[in-house]
């Protein structure tokens, strides 16, 4: 009985002879003939697949700039955005991002691919993106970057640094879900009018603003130094709201009218401001692009912040960031390289927090003036009223009229929470007593200020203590109450229904700008406004520990 050969894949194709072959034989010989025929045509279809991905042709016009700040591969819908001139020489493997450029100079700016010499491998005329590595490089290409589609009214960072400054730093990487194709992006773009068209053209004020920077107090700084830019430009400072931070990340914003009176500063300090809810509804207005000038890095040496990436999204705005001649962070220097924009209807900046003004003078000229809304003092006064003894009215003989004075009372600063990371890893030993005391170290300090404000030492002569704190631990606020202190629990206040999100740190900030005594922390940027107002408006020394 005959039987077939052995399967042998190795082997060639035995074609029957002209003797009949039985025909089991014949049978597994067609089989494995068919098998081996598409073996080897998946293998020619595989190997020109990657030959034609390797060798295939690009059109010069396919690395064509799509505009600023990025730039779009041959053959590829991906945008990839640019760095600076200075930092091209990096190696693609550490910092694949600083190879992006968007300029398209004869130097070989926007290429991937530079040496040792910043000299571009761009021989042959051919596009930069299709050249190789040379030979010492062992990486082969970098790998494309993954194809985003754009996110419906997200907000889009673009980062523009075509200036003629050649000190400028790199620039930072779009948003997550900001990358589109090159149609898409110019489709998106032009659905954004300019914000100047959401700006009253029959007036003829012309604006400074800026964007929000990191907490509250760090806004209200950044709002102090917006108004000696803006004061030093002849502008009418757009104030934005005060905007959630990464502390909260509550997504929400409140004017800063609703706690300060905006139109007593005015009057005050003869500085022009307005609110940014007064010149744009955002629930009425659809999306503006916003140019800002850089300053102080933001925009080129680092990114704009969570605070600012909020602001921007909560307002409806897509900006650009456009750099400077100079990115400088000294006030004078930026004053005089705004000039060539003064007939501009309005300047944004990138960062007003890091602006140097000297002698810190922002504070005697602006921020003494900034005193709390009626509304604000009227809410404190009400929790006093319920929770101290009313003193006794008194007469006043500048007034010629009977008064009822306010309680007195001590109030202590204790930032805990967030914080503590933060005390934990710049400050050890006797040093962290100034970032992060102990309540044992409040309570030391608190019995000194007793026994000065009170030196017979009688019962009535002790002043209550009120505590502005984030702590929430139970075991410290048990030791707050062991000591007879008062924690400001705004959940029990309801301070949030009444006065919104921002209310219990502005609330917190009322209690140390009146107290007849202040505890505060040396390291809070929160505790040293507290001072500031302690000195100017009551002449107290605050007590720092």
């Amino acid at each position: 009985m005959a039987t077939s050969p052995k399967y042998r894949p190795v082997s060639i194709a035995r074609y029957p002879s002209e003797r009949q072959a039985p025909p089991s034989s014949r049978r597994y010989s067609s089989r494995r003939l068919i098998i081996l025929v598409a073996f080897a045509l998946l293998v020619s279809s595989g190997t020109m697949l990657v030959f034609h991905a390797v060798t295939g042709s690009f059109s010069p016009s396919s690395s064509r700039s799509t505009g600023p700040g990025c730039r779009k591969d041959a053959e590829y819908s991906i945008i990839r955005w640019g760095t600076n001139q200075n930092n091209r020489n990096s190696n693609y493997r550490q910092d694949p991002e600083r190879y992006n450029n968007n300029n398209d100079d004869n130097n070989g700016a926007g290429s991937p691919w530079i040496n040792d010499n910043g000299h571009p491998y761009n021989e042959h005329e051919r596009p930069r993106q299709a050249l190789p590595k040379p030979n010492d490089e062992h990486d082969g290409q970098p790998p494309q970057q993954e194809q985003q589609q754009p996110i419906a009214h997200e907000t889009l960072v673009q980062e523009n640094n075509r200036s003629n400054n050649n000190d400028s730093a790199d620039e930072t990487a779009p948003e997550e879900g900001a990358a589109a194709d090159e149609e898409e992006s110019v489709e998106e773009e032009e659905e954004y009018s300019p914000f100047e068209d959401s700006l009253d053209s029959s007036d003829t004020t012309q604006y400074l603003t800026y964007l929000p920077y990191a907490g509250i107090t760090n806004q209200f700084y950044g709002m102090l130094r917006g108004m000696e830019v803006a004061k030093a430009l002849g502008r009418t400072l757009i104030i934005p709201p005060i905007t959630a931070s990464s502390h909260d990340k509550s997504k929400q914003n409140q004017p800063w009218s609703k706690f300060l009176d905006l139109d007593r500063f005015q009057e005050l300090t003869g500085a022009k401001v307005v609110e940014f809810h007064k010149l744009r509804d955002v629930e009425q207005t659809e999306f503006n692009q916003l140019q800002c000038r850089i300053t102080c890095g933001f925009g080129s040496k680092r990114t704009i912040d969570f605070t600012a990436k909020g602001f921007l999204k909560q307002w409806k705005l897509n900006v650009t960031l456009s750099a400077l001649s100079v990115d400088a962070t000294k006030i004078d220097t930026i004053t005089k390289v705004l000039t060539p924009h003064r007939r501009d209807k309005y300047i944004c900046i990138s960062n007003t927090y890091k602006i140097s003004v000297p002698d810190k003078s922002e504070w005697e000229r602006f921020g003494q003036h900034l005193h709390f809304t009626q509304e604000l003092e009227d809410f404190v006064q009400e929790y006093l009223d319920k929770n101290l003894e009313k003193p006794e009215a008194v007469y006043d003989p500048k007034t010629r009229s009977t008064i009822v004075p306010t309680q007195k009372y001590i109030a202590i600063h204790a930032r805990r929470g967030d914080f503590a990371q933060y005390c934990q890893d710049n400050f050890k030993g006797p040093k962290m007593i100034h970032c992060l005391p102990s309540t044992e170290d409040f309570a030391a300090r608190i019995d000194v200020i007793q026994a000065k404000l009170n030196p017979t030492g009688s019962l009535k002569g002790i002043l209550p203590v009120f505590v502005a704190t984030n702590e929430r631990r139970p075991e410290e606020l048990k030791k707050f109450a062991d000591l007879g202190w008062s924690y400001l629990d705004h959940d029990l206040m309801g301070t949030v229904d009444q006065l919104g999100i921002f209310g219990p740190m502005m609330v917190d900030q009322v209690f140390m700008a009146h107290a007849q005594s202040l505890v505060g922390i040396q390291m809070s940027t929160f505790s040293r406004v507290g001072a500031l107002r302690q000195r100017d408006w009551h002449n107290r020394n605050m007590e720092y520990l």
